[in-house]
């Protein structure tokens, strides 16, 4: 994706500005020192395209997500209480509570039958409750890899990405597999051009999420633009790189959050300062469950923890 930075010869002291927002009408740009700034195209004046070398992109890139720069393209949820973010709720009230939980659904915790065949997926085995997840990273690092991206047409690596949306359950068919496979062949090589840049780009891994989730141009059954959802942003990369990379469904990490002592927004569009968020409930779980004699494969495994142990009430007999 191509990243475009201009300079207000009216407003030199607001410094450099990166579009953040590219629409049919208008731009919506960043200033290193002015802002967040919104130009309708036909009557912007004074703006001149520059070119940043890679050290000065880099250093506008981060200014802007320290700043929140990026916003969502729908309005957010009206909330409440004086238009603060609803509070997540803990629904454990420890980490030992919630594996003594985990252990009654999965008895032999992840090593156990149960969570091996049904969860997580046997390699070559047929797909269980939760899909086969262990087929589905062994298909997207043959099939996302870098020599593939280098000689496949964008159509064939389309395919091989719907496939792996449906080759498991974590992303609601009405979110991912629906819409995607209804891309048009433009929209498509965008998308795939993304999805490279997601898997083999250079640079902070939660900025090139986001990025990733505005080159994916869904619609709804209406043809109206479709926001691109948290697991649908984040489920190729967790798969392709299940050590490394995380699989959010905010939900349930906002309130694994809560049973950790942070303080998460579920509510949030798809940023990189919200990616790391969720990333750092993910990995502290992690390290907790590891401390605790658990033995998750990797972070794919510790957000199926955080979503089984959610999607199921503790009250309910296992």
């Amino acid at each position: 994706m191509t990243t475009t930075v201009f300079k207000s010869e009216s407003q030199p002291d607001w410094g450099m500005g990166l579009v953040i927002e590219d629409a049919p009408d208008h731009w919506v740009l960043f200033f290193e020192h002015g802002g967040r700034k919104k130009f309708i195209k036909n009557k912007a004046k004074g703006l001149v395209q520059v070119t940043l070398d890679a050290k000065a992109l880099a250093s506008l890139e981060t200014k802007s997500h320290s700043r929140h720069a990026r916003t969502s393209t729908t309005a957010p949820k009206k909330v409440k209480k004086a238009g603060l973010p609803k509070k997540a709720v803990a629904r454990f009230e420890s980490l030992a509570q919630q594996i003594l939980f985990f252990e009654k659904l999965f008895p032999g915790g992840f090593e156990g039958e149960r969570f091996t065949n049904d969860e997580r997926g046997v390699a070559g085995a047929t797909a269980g409750k939760g899909g086969n997840k262990s087929n589905a990273i062994a298909a997207a690092r043959e099939e996302l890899s870098a020599a593939r991206f280098s000689s496949a047409t964008p159509e064939e690596l389309f395919e091989s990405a719907t496939k792996l949306l449906k080759g498991t359950n974590i992303v609601f068919p009405i979110e991912g597999a629906i819409p995607f496979t209804g891309l048009e062949p433009k929209a498509r090589g965008t998308a795939m051009a993304g999805l490279k840049q997601l898997l083999h780009g250079e640079g902070e891994y939660g900025l090139r999420v986001e990025r990733f989730s505005t080159s994916v141009a869904l619609k709804d059954k209406k043809g109206q633009p479709k926001i691109v959802s948290w697991p649908f942003a984040t489920v190729f990369g967790a798969l392709f790189n299940a050590t490394t990379n995380s699989c959010i469904k905010p939900t349930p990490f906002a309130s694994q959050a809560a049973t950790l002592g942070l303080a998460v927004e579920k509510a949030q569009p798809v940023t990189a300062r919200g990616y790391a968020q969720f990333h750092e409930v993910v990995t502290l779980t992690q390290t907790k469950l590891l401390a605790a004699g658990q033995k998750p494969r990797d972070l794919l495994d510790v957000a199926s923890f955080i979503w089984r142990t959610h999607a199921e009430k503790p009250t309910e007999t296992v």
